[in-house]
């Protein structure tokens, strides 16, 4: 008996699916994050502009986002709200995240894919090429990305600033906190805590 979920029966039935004439779109330009902050809640106002242009549906980019970012919120309207305050650079690289794994074909590079659901596993199919393959979430994104390790030193550039004023740097996925630092700065810093995809350092003397 085949079974359903087999991979090979799986890119099988995806290839019937596809159709014979394949049109391009427009040159694919996703909005940048517009973020504001009222009180202790973060406003991302575009959310619906942004989910429209890369064509998915807006409960999927929530749940990503939420699991992404370890918070809660709700739709409003053309709005995402979150709980909390986070940083516009840290949504951004979470969108960017998102569009490069659920989006973008990795054969030819085109936004003019389709996710499918095939019994457990998601699918991405590229409507210019006709390249086919399971979706594995974080996995994707990351499993070309460099490994942090505690006790390290890297250096590393100050992007952006937290509430607190700690300074924000990245590296692959990882986010970067580092007490002292100014945005702007290019500096040695000694990891001393990782947790997950967040880290904890300080400037290396």
């Amino acid at each position: 008996m085949t079974d359903m979920y087999d991979y090979e029966s799986l890119l099988h039935r995806v290839r019937e699916a596809l159709p014979e004439d394949v049109t391009s779109r427009d040159r694919f330009e996703v909005p940048k994050v517009d973020v504001i902050y009222e009180g202790k809640n973060t406003i991302i106002r575009n959310f619906m502009d942004i989910v429209k242009k890369i064509d998915r549906d807006p409960m999927h980019v929530y749940k990503y986002l939420m699991r992404e970012l370890g918070t809660a919120g709700n739709i409003q309207g053309d709005r995402l709200v979150l709980k909390g305050r986070v940083s516009h650079s840290l949504i951004q690289n979470r969108i960017d995240s998102y569009i490069k794994t659920y989006v973008i074909c990795y054969e030819c590079g085109s936004p003019d894919t389709e996710l499918r659901k095939e019994g457990r596993v998601e699918i991405l199919v590229c409507k210019a090429c006709g390249a086919i393959r399971p979706v594995h979430g974080k996995v994707a994104v990351r499993m070309a990305t460099a490994k942090l390790e505690e006790g390290k030193i890297y250096d590393l550039e100050i992007t952006d600033l937290s509430r607190d004023g700690d300074g924000i740097a990245r590296y692959g996925e990882y986010t970067i906190y580092v007490p002292g630092a100014r945005k702007g700065e290019k500096v040695k810093v000694k990891i001393e805590k990782i947790k997950k995809d967040v880290a904890f350092g300080r400037i290396a003397s």
